[in-house]
Protein backbone atom coordinates (compact mmCIF):
# COMPACT_ATOMS: atom_id res chain seq x y z
CA UNK A 1 0.00 0.00 0.00
CA UNK A 2 1.47 3.31 -1.10
CA UNK A 3 1.46 6.38 1.42
CA UNK A 4 1.97 9.94 0.60
CA UNK A 5 5.02 12.14 2.18
CA UNK A 6 3.24 14.07 4.06
CA UNK A 7 1.33 11.21 5.86
CA UNK A 8 4.65 9.05 6.71
CA UNK A 9 6.01 12.32 8.40
CA UNK A 10 2.69 12.60 10.38
CA UNK A 11 3.42 8.95 11.45
CA UNK A 12 6.78 9.73 12.21
CA UNK A 13 6.07 12.66 13.56
CA UNK A 14 3.13 11.05 15.96
CA UNK A 15 5.45 8.33 16.63
CA UNK A 16 8.47 10.39 17.72
CA UNK A 17 5.92 12.43 19.72
CA UNK A 18 5.19 9.65 22.21
CA UNK A 19 0.75 10.13 21.26
CA UNK A 20 -1.61 7.97 19.33
CA UNK A 21 -2.71 10.46 17.57
CA UNK A 22 -3.50 8.41 13.96
CA UNK A 23 -5.32 11.64 12.82
CA UNK A 24 -3.43 11.41 9.58
CA UNK A 25 -4.62 7.78 9.02
CA UNK A 26 -7.48 8.31 7.99
CA UNK A 27 -8.44 11.85 6.67
CA UNK A 28 -12.57 10.74 6.89
CA UNK A 29 -12.10 9.46 10.26
CA UNK A 30 -13.49 11.77 13.13
CA UNK A 31 -11.18 12.87 15.98
CA UNK A 32 -11.83 11.54 19.37
CA UNK A 33 -11.44 12.67 23.03
CA UNK A 34 -9.17 9.74 24.24
CA UNK A 35 -6.92 10.95 20.50
CA UNK A 36 -6.70 14.41 21.83
CA UNK A 37 -6.12 14.21 25.57
CA UNK A 38 -3.51 11.79 24.67
CA UNK A 39 -2.05 14.65 22.66
CA UNK A 40 -2.11 16.76 25.27
CA UNK A 41 -0.62 14.97 27.54
CA UNK A 42 2.66 14.38 25.27
CA UNK A 43 6.02 15.38 26.62
CA UNK A 44 7.90 18.46 25.13
CA UNK A 45 10.13 19.56 23.23
CA UNK A 46 10.03 16.43 20.51
CA UNK A 47 10.74 16.34 17.05
CA UNK A 48 7.60 17.78 15.40
CA UNK A 49 7.09 20.51 18.65
CA UNK A 50 8.97 22.57 20.31
CA UNK A 51 6.30 23.41 23.00
CA UNK A 52 2.25 23.07 23.68
CA UNK A 53 1.69 25.91 21.98
CA UNK A 54 2.47 24.91 18.81
CA UNK A 55 1.06 21.30 19.49
CA UNK A 56 -2.57 23.41 20.44
CA UNK A 57 -2.25 25.10 17.56
CA UNK A 58 -2.13 21.96 15.18
CA UNK A 59 -4.48 19.76 16.82
CA UNK A 60 -6.70 22.73 16.07
CA UNK A 61 -5.99 22.91 12.36
CA UNK A 62 -6.89 19.03 12.62
CA UNK A 63 -10.86 19.44 14.51
CA UNK A 64 -11.60 22.46 11.95
CA UNK A 65 -10.71 19.54 9.05
CA UNK A 66 -11.96 16.63 10.72
CA UNK A 67 -14.29 17.50 13.29
CA UNK A 68 -15.20 15.25 16.59
CA UNK A 69 -17.36 12.45 16.42
CA UNK A 70 -19.08 12.90 20.19
CA UNK A 71 -20.73 16.44 22.05
CA UNK A 72 -18.29 17.57 24.57
CA UNK A 73 -20.48 17.07 27.80
CA UNK A 74 -18.94 18.90 30.46
CA UNK A 75 -17.19 15.68 32.17
CA UNK A 76 -15.22 15.59 28.81
CA UNK A 77 -14.21 19.51 28.73
CA UNK A 78 -13.21 19.01 32.07
CA UNK A 79 -10.70 16.27 31.32
CA UNK A 80 -9.60 17.93 28.59
CA UNK A 81 -8.70 21.42 30.63
CA UNK A 82 -6.96 19.07 33.15
CA UNK A 83 -5.10 17.82 30.13
CA UNK A 84 -4.42 21.58 29.28
CA UNK A 85 -6.68 22.68 26.59
CA UNK A 86 -6.96 26.14 26.62
CA UNK A 87 -10.23 28.16 25.92
CA UNK A 88 -9.26 28.36 22.22
CA UNK A 89 -8.71 24.33 21.99
CA UNK A 90 -12.22 23.87 23.62
CA UNK A 91 -14.24 26.64 21.55
CA UNK A 92 -12.83 24.87 18.36
CA UNK A 93 -14.18 21.41 19.65
CA UNK A 94 -17.67 23.18 20.42
CA UNK A 95 -17.61 24.77 16.99
CA UNK A 96 -17.02 21.52 15.48
CA UNK A 97 -18.89 18.56 17.87
CA UNK A 98 -21.91 17.51 17.60
CA UNK A 99 -25.29 19.25 19.60
CA UNK A 100 -25.61 18.43 22.90
CA UNK A 101 -29.33 16.46 22.53
CA UNK A 102 -31.90 18.54 23.66
CA UNK A 103 -33.80 17.05 27.07
CA UNK A 104 -37.42 16.25 26.27
CA UNK A 105 -39.57 18.82 27.90
CA UNK A 106 -41.09 17.56 31.17
CA UNK A 107 -44.70 16.34 30.87
CA UNK A 108 -47.65 18.84 31.36
CA UNK A 109 -48.89 18.70 35.01
CA UNK A 110 -52.19 17.92 35.30
CA UNK A 111 -54.98 20.34 35.95
CA UNK A 112 -57.85 18.98 37.92
CA UNK A 113 -61.21 20.11 36.08
CA UNK A 114 -63.05 21.82 39.14
CA UNK A 115 -66.11 22.97 37.45
CA UNK A 116 -68.69 24.76 39.36
CA UNK A 117 -66.41 26.72 41.83
CA UNK A 118 -69.03 28.08 44.00
CA UNK A 119 -69.70 24.53 45.22
CA UNK A 120 -66.23 24.73 46.47
CA UNK A 121 -65.54 28.34 47.72
CA UNK A 122 -63.90 28.18 51.60
CA UNK A 123 -63.77 31.50 51.59
CA UNK A 124 -65.84 33.61 49.11
CA UNK A 125 -65.32 37.01 49.00
CA UNK A 126 -68.38 39.12 47.44
CA UNK A 127 -67.67 41.83 44.61
CA UNK A 128 -69.01 45.23 45.53
CA UNK A 129 -72.39 47.21 43.64
CA UNK A 130 -70.79 50.05 42.51
CA UNK A 131 -73.07 53.59 42.54
CA UNK A 132 -73.46 54.04 38.90
CA UNK A 133 -74.61 50.31 38.22
CA UNK A 134 -77.15 51.09 40.84
CA UNK A 135 -78.36 54.41 39.11
CA UNK A 136 -77.98 52.83 35.55
CA UNK A 137 -80.15 49.87 37.56
CA UNK A 138 -77.17 47.20 35.84
CA UNK A 139 -77.76 43.46 36.78
CA UNK A 140 -76.66 40.11 35.21
CA UNK A 141 -74.31 37.56 36.01
CA UNK A 142 -70.16 37.71 35.36
CA UNK A 143 -68.75 34.41 34.62
CA UNK A 144 -65.14 34.10 34.89
CA UNK A 145 -62.68 30.90 34.66
CA UNK A 146 -60.40 30.63 37.08
CA UNK A 147 -56.91 28.72 37.94
CA UNK A 148 -56.42 27.37 41.31
CA UNK A 149 -53.19 26.32 42.68
CA UNK A 150 -52.76 23.54 45.26
CA UNK A 151 -53.54 25.48 48.31
CA UNK A 152 -56.59 26.71 46.78
CA UNK A 153 -55.42 30.22 45.66
CA UNK A 154 -56.22 31.73 42.67
CA UNK A 155 -54.01 31.92 40.02
CA UNK A 156 -55.24 33.53 37.21
CA UNK A 157 -58.47 35.30 35.84
CA UNK A 158 -60.34 35.24 32.82
CA UNK A 159 -63.41 37.25 31.74
CA UNK A 160 -66.39 34.93 30.12
CA UNK A 161 -68.91 36.86 30.47
CA UNK A 162 -69.34 40.81 31.44
CA UNK A 163 -71.54 43.66 33.10
CA UNK A 164 -70.90 47.27 32.61
CA UNK A 165 -70.57 50.15 35.24
CA UNK A 166 -67.78 48.34 36.95
CA UNK A 167 -68.97 45.55 37.96
CA UNK A 168 -66.63 42.68 36.22
CA UNK A 169 -63.81 44.60 37.64
CA UNK A 170 -65.12 44.35 40.76
CA UNK A 171 -66.48 40.87 40.05
CA UNK A 172 -62.50 40.05 39.24
CA UNK A 173 -61.04 41.70 41.93
CA UNK A 174 -63.47 39.60 44.30
CA UNK A 175 -62.33 36.55 42.93
CA UNK A 176 -58.72 37.17 43.63
CA UNK A 177 -59.40 37.37 47.33
CA UNK A 178 -61.27 33.83 47.40
CA UNK A 179 -59.88 30.40 48.37
CA UNK A 180 -60.96 27.38 47.25
CA UNK A 181 -60.75 23.51 48.08
CA UNK A 182 -58.19 22.20 45.44
CA UNK A 183 -58.73 19.45 43.26
CA UNK A 184 -56.92 16.41 44.18
CA UNK A 185 -54.77 13.83 42.22
CA UNK A 186 -54.04 9.93 43.67
CA UNK A 187 -55.06 12.07 47.10
CA UNK A 188 -52.70 14.58 47.11
CA UNK A 189 -53.57 18.64 46.39
CA UNK A 190 -53.55 19.15 42.83
CA UNK A 191 -53.79 22.23 40.32
CA UNK A 192 -57.32 23.01 39.04
CA UNK A 193 -59.59 25.19 37.22
CA UNK A 194 -63.14 25.98 36.88
CA UNK A 195 -65.73 28.38 36.30
CA UNK A 196 -66.83 31.59 39.04
CA UNK A 197 -70.41 33.12 39.09
CA UNK A 198 -70.96 36.06 40.14
CA UNK A 199 -75.00 37.40 40.25
CA UNK A 200 -75.93 41.11 40.24
CA UNK A 201 -79.24 42.16 41.52
CA UNK A 202 -80.77 45.27 42.66
CA UNK A 203 -83.69 46.61 42.85
CA UNK A 204 -84.60 49.79 41.60
CA UNK A 205 -84.50 52.83 44.39
CA UNK A 206 -86.79 55.60 44.04
CA UNK A 207 -85.44 58.13 45.83
CA UNK A 208 -88.00 60.42 46.89
CA UNK A 209 -90.43 57.46 47.92
CA UNK A 210 -87.32 55.51 50.12
CA UNK A 211 -86.35 59.06 51.73
CA UNK A 212 -90.01 59.56 53.26
CA UNK A 213 -90.46 55.83 54.14
CA UNK A 214 -86.74 56.66 55.84
CA UNK A 215 -87.73 59.46 57.67
CA UNK A 216 -91.23 58.61 58.89
CA UNK A 217 -89.37 55.58 60.16
CA UNK A 218 -86.72 57.65 61.61
CA UNK A 219 -89.54 59.98 63.53
CA UNK A 220 -91.44 56.71 64.76
CA UNK A 221 -88.39 56.12 66.27
CA UNK A 222 -87.47 52.55 64.18
CA UNK A 223 -84.42 53.54 63.17
CA UNK A 224 -82.69 50.03 62.47
CA UNK A 225 -85.36 49.97 59.57
CA UNK A 226 -84.47 54.17 58.44
CA UNK A 227 -80.65 53.22 58.34
CA UNK A 228 -81.99 50.69 55.75
CA UNK A 229 -83.27 52.87 53.71
CA UNK A 230 -81.28 55.53 54.07
CA UNK A 231 -78.51 53.17 52.63
CA UNK A 232 -80.59 52.04 49.60
CA UNK A 233 -80.09 55.81 48.86
CA UNK A 234 -76.67 56.61 49.97
CA UNK A 235 -75.66 53.69 47.76
CA UNK A 236 -77.43 55.20 44.62
CA UNK A 237 -76.19 59.33 45.55
CA UNK A 238 -73.56 58.91 48.28
CA UNK A 239 -73.23 62.62 48.45
CA UNK A 240 -77.41 63.07 48.71
CA UNK A 241 -76.92 65.51 52.28
CA UNK A 242 -80.31 64.67 53.24
CA UNK A 243 -80.29 60.83 53.52
CA UNK A 244 -76.29 61.36 55.37
CA UNK A 245 -77.97 63.86 57.47
CA UNK A 246 -80.98 61.34 58.41
CA UNK A 247 -79.09 58.08 58.76
CA UNK A 248 -76.45 60.05 60.67
CA UNK A 249 -79.25 61.51 63.26
CA UNK A 250 -80.36 57.86 63.48
CA UNK A 251 -76.81 56.72 64.27
CA UNK A 252 -76.87 59.51 67.30
CA UNK A 253 -79.99 57.94 68.80
CA UNK A 254 -78.65 54.25 68.90
CA UNK A 255 -75.43 55.45 69.89
CA UNK A 256 -72.78 54.63 67.56
CA UNK A 257 -71.14 57.95 67.36
CA UNK A 258 -68.37 57.31 65.12
CA UNK A 259 -70.94 56.15 62.19
CA UNK A 260 -72.77 59.35 63.49
CA UNK A 261 -70.02 61.77 63.30
CA UNK A 262 -69.07 60.35 59.84
CA UNK A 263 -71.98 60.40 58.22
CA UNK A 264 -72.73 64.25 59.22
CA UNK A 265 -69.53 65.59 58.48
CA UNK A 266 -70.08 64.02 55.35
CA UNK A 267 -73.82 66.16 55.16
CA UNK A 268 -71.63 68.91 55.65
CA UNK A 269 -68.74 69.11 53.74
CA UNK A 270 -71.81 68.56 50.55
CA UNK A 271 -73.81 71.31 51.67
CA UNK A 272 -71.97 74.13 54.58
CA UNK A 273 -74.86 76.06 54.68
CA UNK A 274 -76.80 73.40 55.93
CA UNK A 275 -77.44 74.11 59.81
CA UNK A 276 -79.62 71.36 61.14
CA UNK A 277 -76.42 68.96 59.76
CA UNK A 278 -73.76 71.51 62.05
CA UNK A 279 -75.93 70.97 65.13
CA UNK A 280 -75.98 67.55 64.99
CA UNK A 281 -72.82 66.80 63.98
CA UNK A 282 -71.92 69.16 67.06
CA UNK A 283 -73.59 67.04 69.27
CA UNK A 284 -72.16 63.52 67.95
CA UNK A 285 -68.35 65.14 68.14
CA UNK A 286 -69.65 66.17 72.13
CA UNK A 287 -70.49 62.61 72.43
CA UNK A 288 -66.79 61.27 70.85
CA UNK A 289 -64.75 63.62 73.02
CA UNK A 290 -64.06 66.31 70.46
CA UNK A 291 -65.52 69.56 72.18
CA UNK A 292 -63.88 72.32 71.24
CA UNK A 293 -64.65 71.29 67.75
CA UNK A 294 -68.12 70.75 68.63
CA UNK A 295 -68.22 74.41 69.87
CA UNK A 296 -67.24 75.78 66.72
CA UNK A 297 -69.73 73.72 64.97
CA UNK A 298 -72.82 75.01 67.90
CA UNK A 299 -71.88 78.26 67.24
CA UNK A 300 -72.34 78.07 63.29
CA UNK A 301 -75.45 76.50 63.61
CA UNK A 302 -76.92 78.40 66.01
CA UNK A 303 -75.53 81.67 63.95
CA UNK A 304 -77.29 80.31 60.74
CA UNK A 305 -80.92 79.26 62.70
CA UNK A 306 -82.87 81.52 64.78
CA UNK A 307 -84.77 78.84 65.51
CA UNK A 308 -82.36 77.11 66.69
CA UNK A 309 -80.98 79.24 68.77
CA UNK A 310 -83.70 78.81 71.89
CA UNK A 311 -81.93 79.90 74.79
CA UNK A 312 -82.04 76.59 77.05
CA UNK A 313 -80.59 75.03 73.80
CA UNK A 314 -77.85 77.41 73.16
CA UNK A 315 -76.70 78.11 76.63
CA UNK A 316 -77.13 74.56 77.62
CA UNK A 317 -75.21 72.58 74.69
CA UNK A 318 -72.85 75.26 73.60
CA UNK A 319 -70.37 76.06 76.23
CA UNK A 320 -67.33 78.51 75.50
CA UNK A 321 -63.89 77.61 76.62
CA UNK A 322 -62.36 80.30 77.36
CA UNK A 323 -59.97 82.19 80.19
CA UNK A 324 -62.62 83.51 82.91
CA UNK A 325 -62.43 85.07 86.12
CA UNK A 326 -64.01 82.90 89.49
CA UNK A 327 -66.91 85.25 88.93
CA UNK A 328 -66.98 84.80 85.70
CA UNK A 329 -67.17 81.27 85.93
CA UNK A 330 -69.83 80.57 88.81
CA UNK A 331 -72.18 82.99 86.64
CA UNK A 332 -71.84 80.89 83.79
CA UNK A 333 -71.72 77.90 85.35
CA UNK A 334 -75.53 79.07 86.85
CA UNK A 335 -76.40 80.04 83.35
CA UNK A 336 -75.47 76.36 82.21
CA UNK A 337 -77.57 74.86 84.84
CA UNK A 338 -80.40 76.55 84.92
CA UNK A 339 -80.71 75.94 80.61
CA UNK A 340 -79.94 72.23 81.11
CA UNK A 341 -82.81 71.95 83.61
CA UNK A 342 -85.48 73.28 81.17
CA UNK A 343 -83.62 71.26 78.79
CA UNK A 344 -84.41 68.17 80.51
CA UNK A 345 -87.80 68.34 80.48
CA UNK A 346 -88.52 68.71 76.52
CA UNK A 347 -85.02 67.19 75.10
CA UNK A 348 -85.34 63.16 73.18
CA UNK A 349 -84.27 60.34 75.57
CA UNK A 350 -81.03 59.85 73.49
CA UNK A 351 -79.86 63.24 74.60
CA UNK A 352 -80.30 63.07 78.67
CA UNK A 353 -76.89 61.88 79.00
CA UNK A 354 -75.22 64.60 77.54
CA UNK A 355 -77.36 67.17 78.83
CA UNK A 356 -76.03 65.24 82.60
CA UNK A 357 -72.66 66.39 81.19
CA UNK A 358 -73.45 69.77 80.00
CA UNK A 359 -74.86 70.36 83.44
CA UNK A 360 -72.61 69.00 85.09
CA UNK A 361 -69.80 71.39 83.54
CA UNK A 362 -71.56 73.71 85.03
CA UNK A 363 -71.83 72.55 88.58
CA UNK A 364 -67.99 72.14 87.97
CA UNK A 365 -67.39 75.94 87.14
CA UNK A 366 -69.44 76.66 90.11
CA UNK A 367 -66.77 74.87 92.15
CA UNK A 368 -70.37 72.52 93.12
CA UNK A 369 -68.12 69.73 92.74
CA UNK A 370 -70.09 67.19 94.21
CA UNK A 371 -73.12 67.94 91.91
CA UNK A 372 -70.84 67.68 88.93
CA UNK A 373 -69.62 64.24 89.79
CA UNK A 374 -72.92 62.88 90.45
CA UNK A 375 -74.33 64.07 87.09
CA UNK A 376 -71.24 62.70 85.03
CA UNK A 377 -72.10 59.39 86.57
CA UNK A 378 -75.32 59.20 86.02
CA UNK A 379 -74.67 60.18 82.57
CA UNK A 380 -72.18 57.20 82.52
CA UNK A 381 -74.03 54.51 83.83
CA UNK A 382 -77.30 55.49 81.71
CA UNK A 383 -74.72 55.61 78.15
CA UNK A 384 -71.76 53.41 78.35
CA UNK A 385 -71.40 54.00 74.92
CA UNK A 386 -70.69 57.61 76.15
CA UNK A 387 -67.00 56.95 77.22
CA UNK A 388 -66.13 60.54 76.69
CA UNK A 389 -67.36 61.79 80.23
CA UNK A 390 -64.49 59.65 81.44
CA UNK A 391 -62.37 62.68 80.56
CA UNK A 392 -64.95 65.00 82.85
CA UNK A 393 -65.12 62.87 85.56
CA UNK A 394 -60.81 62.94 85.51
CA UNK A 395 -61.00 66.51 85.41
CA UNK A 396 -63.64 66.99 88.39
CA UNK A 397 -62.30 64.74 91.31
CA UNK A 398 -58.63 66.42 90.43
CA UNK A 399 -60.23 69.82 90.54
CA UNK A 400 -62.34 68.51 93.83
CA UNK A 401 -59.07 67.23 95.14
CA UNK A 402 -57.02 70.76 94.82
CA UNK A 403 -59.86 72.22 97.01
CA UNK A 404 -59.71 69.90 99.26
CA UNK A 405 -55.77 70.06 99.41
CA UNK A 406 -56.10 73.61 100.13
CA UNK A 407 -58.67 73.51 102.97
CA UNK A 408 -56.27 71.18 103.89
CA UNK A 409 -58.22 67.68 103.72
CA UNK A 410 -55.24 65.88 102.68
CA UNK A 411 -56.87 62.23 102.74
CA UNK A 412 -59.47 63.02 101.23
CA UNK A 413 -57.42 65.16 98.61
CA UNK A 414 -55.06 62.17 97.92
CA UNK A 415 -58.29 59.72 97.41
CA UNK A 416 -60.08 62.20 94.83
CA UNK A 417 -56.43 62.68 92.84
CA UNK A 418 -55.87 58.93 92.98
CA UNK A 419 -59.38 58.22 91.48
CA UNK A 420 -58.26 61.28 88.84
CA UNK A 421 -55.30 58.92 87.86
CA UNK A 422 -56.98 55.52 87.92
CA UNK A 423 -59.54 57.43 85.37
CA UNK A 424 -57.10 58.43 83.03
CA UNK A 425 -53.64 57.43 83.62
CA UNK A 426 -52.00 59.31 80.87
CA UNK A 427 -52.62 62.33 82.17
CA UNK A 428 -49.73 64.21 83.87
CA UNK A 429 -51.20 66.88 85.99
CA UNK A 430 -52.73 64.30 88.77
CA UNK A 431 -49.13 62.70 89.31
CA UNK A 432 -47.90 66.53 89.64
CA UNK A 433 -51.07 67.24 92.25
CA UNK A 434 -50.38 63.96 94.14
CA UNK A 435 -46.93 64.80 94.06
CA UNK A 436 -47.83 68.03 96.12
CA UNK A 437 -49.51 66.43 98.44
CA UNK A 438 -46.84 63.87 99.39
CA UNK A 439 -43.82 66.72 99.23
CA UNK A 440 -45.65 69.32 101.71
CA UNK A 441 -48.31 67.95 103.57
CA UNK A 442 -47.31 64.26 104.06
CA UNK A 443 -43.47 64.46 104.26
CA UNK A 444 -42.75 61.60 101.84
CA UNK A 445 -40.12 62.13 99.54
CA UNK A 446 -39.41 59.38 98.14
CA UNK A 447 -42.98 58.65 97.30
CA UNK A 448 -43.35 62.75 96.03
CA UNK A 449 -39.81 61.59 93.35
CA UNK A 450 -42.18 58.61 91.85
CA UNK A 451 -44.65 60.74 91.20
CA UNK A 452 -42.87 63.57 89.96
CA UNK A 453 -41.08 60.80 87.79
CA UNK A 454 -44.33 59.84 86.48
CA UNK A 455 -45.63 63.10 85.81
CA UNK A 456 -42.39 64.07 83.41
CA UNK A 457 -42.33 60.62 81.86
CA UNK A 458 -45.67 61.77 80.38
CA UNK A 459 -44.95 65.20 79.45
CA UNK A 460 -41.59 66.47 79.79
CA UNK A 461 -43.09 70.35 79.06
CA UNK A 462 -43.89 70.82 83.05
CA UNK A 463 -41.43 72.96 84.59
CA UNK A 464 -43.50 72.65 88.15
CA UNK A 465 -43.16 68.65 88.24
CA UNK A 466 -39.28 69.71 88.02
CA UNK A 467 -39.25 71.98 90.65
CA UNK A 468 -41.22 69.49 93.12
CA UNK A 469 -38.91 66.68 92.33
CA UNK A 470 -35.97 68.73 92.95
CA UNK A 471 -37.31 69.92 96.18
CA UNK A 472 -38.16 66.34 97.25
CA UNK A 473 -34.23 65.31 95.62
CA UNK A 474 -33.17 68.11 97.94
CA UNK A 475 -35.04 67.20 101.53
CA UNK A 476 -33.44 63.84 100.85
CA UNK A 477 -29.99 65.26 100.27
CA UNK A 478 -29.40 64.60 96.82
CA UNK A 479 -27.69 68.21 96.18
CA UNK A 480 -26.78 67.22 92.07
CA UNK A 481 -30.32 65.76 91.45
CA UNK A 482 -31.89 68.75 92.72
CA UNK A 483 -30.12 71.19 91.07
CA UNK A 484 -30.21 69.63 87.45
CA UNK A 485 -34.35 69.82 87.89
CA UNK A 486 -34.76 73.03 89.07
CA UNK A 487 -31.77 73.94 86.28
CA UNK A 488 -34.64 71.79 83.47
CA UNK A 489 -37.36 73.83 84.91
CA UNK A 490 -35.91 77.03 84.07
CA UNK A 491 -35.07 75.75 80.69
CA UNK A 492 -38.63 75.25 80.27
CA UNK A 493 -39.69 78.65 81.75
CA UNK A 494 -37.08 80.90 82.36
CA UNK A 495 -39.32 83.42 84.74
CA UNK A 496 -40.09 80.58 87.34
CA UNK A 497 -39.17 82.32 90.28
CA UNK A 498 -39.59 79.41 92.47
CA UNK A 499 -37.33 77.35 90.28
CA UNK A 500 -34.69 80.33 90.55
CA UNK A 501 -35.11 80.92 94.50
CA UNK A 502 -34.79 77.44 95.11
CA UNK A 503 -31.64 76.95 92.74
CA UNK A 504 -30.12 79.88 93.90
CA UNK A 505 -30.71 78.48 98.11
CA UNK A 506 -29.43 75.15 97.09
CA UNK A 507 -26.34 76.32 95.03
CA UNK A 508 -25.19 78.66 98.50
CA UNK A 509 -22.44 77.30 100.45
CA UNK A 510 -23.17 75.97 103.49
CA UNK A 511 -22.45 78.67 106.47
CA UNK A 512 -20.89 77.38 109.76
CA UNK A 513 -20.52 80.51 112.30
CA UNK A 514 -20.32 83.25 109.76
CA UNK A 515 -18.10 81.76 107.77
CA UNK A 516 -18.20 79.29 104.57
CA UNK A 517 -17.13 76.14 105.23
Amino acid sequence: MLYSRKIIILILAAAVAGFALSISVNAQKRLTYPEINTALRTKFPNRLFKNKVEMNKWIILQIRTRKIDKPLTKDREDDLRQAGATDELIAAIKANSPALPTPPPPPPETVVDLGDLMKRAVDLVKPEYTPEARRAGTMGEVKLALEIDAEGRVTSVSRLTVLPNGLTEKAIEAARQSRFTPGKIDGKPARGSGVLTYNFKTNPVNVVETMASADGLRNRNDCDSAITEYTRVIDVEPRFSKALLGRGMCYLINANYDLAATDLSSAVSVDQNDALALFYLAIAQDFTGDMVTAGTHYAKAFGMRPELNKQSLAQCMYIENGEKTQDQARKAGNSIVNACNQLMRSSPDYLSSLIYVKRGIGYRLKFDFDKAIADFETARRTNPQFTAVQFQLHSTYNSRGLLRFEKKEYKEAFDDISTAITMKPDSPTPYINRCVIYLYAWKQYDEAITDCTAAIRLSTKSSMAYVHRGYAYEKNNNVNAAIADYKKALDIEPRNQTAQNNLTRVQQPTMKNGKPY
